[in-house]
């Protein structure tokens, strides 16, 4: 089932963190280095566990899909303090500390390189999995060109304000999602030249937004709802898809893998599958959502305590509400499905 959403998705709705408290901790980081911020995370990952009922409850459901059984409170506590311990591994890498301190093994840049080289530009799908800036420190010194990473960085982004701060190169490697009801023009027209000039473009395809165009998908064993935008930017583009995860081994340690996923999706658009007025618009689309989310729930039952989407993903498949509005049309969505859907949410730093 593909449709749009309309009401605004639980991870939109929560309160951002204080920046008082990021850049607190950011200080003490700076002054005493990273074994006094790991330190500090555990009473802090405590207090967030105790207080942060509805993450909580989220992450239980998540952790029972992933493990095959009920999670404890210590497992639960885990998966918030891994969290914790990748945005403190964040800021060290943003603030270029972390060449010596961190063990990061790549495996698959070949294919990047294979497939940059090819000279289509290319589309590296990601999700709140692990470290997308893991990967993106791994791969800087081998990969033949950046990697521009899709994210917010709007007025709720504390985090992202902070990155930009301790690194100045931070900022050239975003391309922005506007604001929500925002022109996605200076977006698709990014998009298309940082394609067109056989770039990289990262986009983390597991969370969606109000107002987007989704399609459900079996994740972990239940429908879930998948935003629809990177998987039309890469039919308009005719751009190569390859699928990149940083993910965290142990304290500094991480795994930086990637993988093809498909050469080309041919160009489509809502309703080439079925006339006019589709039962399901986009269903072209289903086979590669459709792998992305088994993939996904691969990595999540192989790292299960690295998916960092503290709602609850599967509550939103609501077939009271489906087919509310019709998708947008074809000529905006081909590019602007990237970000005038906001398909490709970061705000994973953010919380």
């Amino acid at each position: 089932m593909s449709r749009e959403t309309s009401s605004l998705p639980a991870w939109q709705a929560r309160r951002p963190a204080g920046q008082a408290g990021i850049r607190l901790m950011a200080w003490l980081c700076r002054c005493f280095g990273w074994r006094f911020g790991a330190a500090l995370l555990w009473p802090i990952t405590l207090a967030f566990v105790l207080r942060d009922g509805a993450g909580r409850r989220a992450s239980q459901r998540y952790l029972s899909r992933a493990l095959g059984r009920p999670p404890g409170f210590g497992e639960i506590f885990r998966h918030f303090h891994t969290f914790a311990h990748t945005l403190l591994d964040r800021f060290f890498l943003h603030a270029s500390r972390a060449a010596a301190p961190f063990d990061i093994r790549v495996e698959g840049l070949e294919h990047l390189a294979e497939a940059v080289a090819a000279g289509k530009g290319v589309i590296l799908l990601g999700a709140h999995l692990g470290s997308f800036e893991a990967l993106r420190f791994a791969t800087g010194a081998g990969a033949p060109v950046a990697i521009r990473m899709v994210m917010h960085r709007g007025g709720r982004g504390a985090l992202t304000a902070l990155f930009e701060e301790n690194d100045p190169s931070f900022a050239a490697s975003v391309i922005a999602l506007p604001a929500s009801g925002g022109d996605g023009i200076a977006l698709a027209l990014a998009l298309r030249e940082t394609l067109a000039g056989g770039g990289v473009v990262g986009l983390l395809a597991d969370r969606v937004a109000a107002g987007q165009a989704v399609m459900t998908a079996d994740f972990l064993g239940a429908p879930a709802p998948f935003p629809l935008g990177p998987f039309r930017l890469a039919a308009a583009t005719g751009a190569p898809v390859l699928l990149g995860f940083g993910l965290r081994l142990a304290q500094r340690r991480y795994l930086v893998h990637i993988e093809p996923f498909v050469d080309a999706i041919p160009p489509c658009r809502a309703g080439d599958a079925a006339g006019e007025r589709p039962a399901e618009p986009w269903a072209a689309l289903r086979p590669h959502v459709t792998r992305y989310a088994e993939r996904l729930s691969h990595f999540c039952r192989e790292h299960p305590y690295n998916w960092f989407n503290f709602h609850d993903v599967w509550e939103n498949d609501d077939e009271s509400g489906r087919s509310r509005r019709p998708p947008r049309p074809a000529a905006r969505a081909s590019l602007a499905g990237a970000g005038g859907d906001a398909a490709a949410d970061h705000r994973g730093a953010d919380g």
